[in-house]
């Protein structure tokens, strides 16, 4: 009585093929859209219904007209400064 032992063959494991195809073309992909596209300007990104920014870069702000508005002057203050009293040491680098 003769004992027969076949061979097994390997076969390709298909998963492993595909799921680390998928990550390198990830990577290549990601690697290029990084490094060798030109990434947009905010005047690309930005509506063109907004000013341009050279536009809202020059206006004047007038700070005392701000200020000294009836609004702004009509406005109460309820309370005070909040008080948290003395908070840890004062040189917390000296030991104990």
């Amino acid at each position: 009585m003769a004992i027969v032992v076949k061979e097994r063959k390997n076969g390709v494991n298909w998963f492993s093929l595909v799921v680390t195809t998928f990550f390198l073309i990830v990577i290549i992909g990601g690697g290029y859209l990084l490094f060798f596209t030109t990434t947009p300007g905010i005047e690309v990104v930005a509506p063109s219904v907004l000013r341009s920014t050279s536009e809202i870069a020059g206006i004047q702000l007038d700070s005392s007209s701000v200020l000294n508005h009836p609004k702004l002057k009509g406005l109460k203050q309820y309370g005070g400064l909040p008080s948290v009293g003395s908070v840890g040491r004062p040189n917390p680098l000296i030991g104990f």
